[in-house]
């Protein structure tokens, strides 16, 4: 059996958790009596070579993690293996794959089964399920699994989802990842699956109704392993909400500190996702004692480079990236996508615990959701920059994305939206956002970007207390100001209509040079506007 990754260039490793999780529980349940071989492809990788790299391994069987980012280059392949031979059963799982997804495939019949929410389970009997069928067996189909008959669609709801996690072998502690994938010094980890938001622009909690938890022990002798022991440099914990318990959270927060400073082992990256208002200051406490340095301020005395800045640079020492998802700071936005509103004390508590305990954090908003318009997108801007100031914060952009199968899809009509058909499916224009206001607003989104998530910050605050301008007044005279001089004039930013994240990320950095932005500073005179 293989179990197939196609992964997206821009994940911050190189494999994806999910296929090593089934296969160390598949490992667990047949012991060596199946081969399973997880097999690795970026989404650059032609649908041909991976076909032919799966029909060299002459297996029986064949697993697709389907996710937004793949799912379109997983339906070619399908397509390539079928043509050479249809003695390979090909079964197709992942967040992308919902009864509703099933039908509006271009082709509903191109997999065998389709696995619904939580593979673990499912799969085990799934592969039960077909081996017995080969010997000639009568078994029942298993519940959790689609397939498709002549009546339509065959499938019943499994109620008997694990609740105990450590049911789930450690992908890394029974050695389902082969040695060679450390090779980045990258790692992710689950501690929780779940969320107990309902984000109509996510997919996540479609197969999750609830909250469940590994042991505090599995969690620890995880980290153990692979600080101690496979010495990453960089953690992702994956889950939803790390703080949906404060007090666990605390104590994995606790074990890291022990390894810190009674045993003296160097801490990786380390990246966790909550929310402003599912912390307290304890944790911040707790989470600044993880840093290398005390009143850390890494932006002021950085010498501005033509490259980001953002991660290893202007993040020096922190130890811990606080991923924090606040998506629109309007309550009207937040409401449509069933997003909890933004209360102004709570998050002026919040942003003042990561100033007062020096605490460096992620703050993610997206562009182009529902009911969003120009102006309540710039009403936003000016009011969390200010808690930018004299700290080490990275601003995060997306261009919003319509996530097949999320509930937000189904409102698209209703709301207007206008979207890509094909990966990765982003906004293009809403009922409240035209799509010439959407890419003049993503347009000023580079341009912040560039300049807030890099040593140019001090110069920009300087300029708005310098002149009494708006910030977006200066970003707007900046952008102005580029669109305007000829040495600038083959920038993606100028001749491009369109620019999203993956510009602002990455290109925007080399084609505005930091020389020529400070030119922009010291020769303008912003008092002026």
């Amino acid at each position: 059996m293989v179990l197939l990754n196609i992964y997206s260039p821009d994940t911050i490793a190189r494999y994806l958790l999910s296929s090593y999780i089934l296969k160390a529980y598949l490992k667990l349940h047949y012991n060596n009596d199946l081969t399973i071989e997880v097999l690795n492809f970026s989404t650059e990788s032609t649908a041909v070579k991976v076909c032919e790299e799966l029909i060299d391994r002459r297996a029986d069987i064949i697993g697709y993690s389907c996710y937004t980012w793949n799912i379109e280059k997983v339906l070619k392949v399908i397509a390539d293996v079928k043509c050479v031979t249809s003695e390979i059963t090909q079964i197709l799982g992942g967040p992308e794959i919902s009864l509703s997804r099933i039908t509006s495939l271009p082709d509903p019949y191109i997999a065998d089964y389709y696995i619904i929410g939580e593979g673990e389970r499912k799969l085990l009997r799934l592969i039960t399920y077909i081996q017995k069928q080969n010997n000639g067996s009568d078994v029942s189909f298993p519940e959790g699994v689609a397939n498709w008959t002549e009546n339509g669609i065959n499938y019943s709801i499994d109620e008997n989802e694990i609740e105990d996690l450590d049911e789930i072998p450690s992908v890394y502690l029974s050695r389902a990842i082969e040695d060679r994938l450390y090779a980045r010094q990258q790692a992710f980890i689950e501690t929780q699956r779940g969320c107990k938001f309902k984000c109509k622009y996510c997919v996540y909690h479609k197969n999750l109704q609830t909250l469940s938890y590994y042991s505090l022990e599995r969690i620890y002798s995880e980290l153990d392993y692979l600080i101690k022991e496979k010495k990453v440099s960089a953690l992702r914990f994956l889950d939803a909400v790390f703080t949906s318990n404060i007090e666990r959270a605390k104590k994995i927060v606790q074990h890291l500190l022990q390894m810190k400073v009674k045993e003296g082992v160097r801490l990786p990256w380390i990246y966790w996702e909550f929310t402003y208002n599912s912390n307290d200051e304890e944790f911040f406490k707790l989470v600044s004692q993880l840093k290398y340095r005390s009143k850390i301020f890494n932006t002021d005395k950085l010498t501005p480079n033509d490259r980001p800045q953002f991660y290893f640079d202007m993040l020096k020492d922190y130890t811990v990236i606080n991923c924090v998802g606040f998506q629109s700071f309007s309550n009207q936005v937040l409401k449509a996508v069933s997003r909890p509103g933004i209360t102004i004390n709570k998050f002026d508590s919040f942003m003042n615990n990561a100033r007062d305990y020096n605490v460096a954090l992620k703050v993610d908003l997206i562009l182009g959701l529902p009911y969003e318009t120009f102006d309540t997108y710039i009403k936003g801007i000016e009011f969390f920059l200010p808690y930018f100031k004299n700290t080490d914060h990275v601003l995060n952009i997306h261009r919003c994305q319509i996530l097949p199968g999320s509930d937000l899809e189904n409102l698209c009509l209703q709301l207007g939206i206008s979207y890509s058909k094909t990966a990765p499916h982003v906004v293009y224009s809403t009922n409240s956002m035209s799509e010439v206001e959407l890419n003049y607003a993503s347009k000023l989104s580079a341009v912040l970007f560039r300049i807030l998530n890099s040593p140019l910050r001090r110069v920009f605050f300087d300029a708005k207390e310098n002149s009494g301008l708006s910030y977006s007044n200066i970003i707007k005279t900046i952008y102005n100001t580029i669109c305007s001089e000829y040495e600038f004039r083959s920038t993606k930013i100028v001749k491009d209509v369109f620019v999203d994240d993956s510009y602002w990320y990455a290109d925007i950095f080399r084609e505005i040079q930091t020389q020529q932005l400070m030119r922009i500073f010291k020769t303008f005179d912003f008092a002026k506007y």
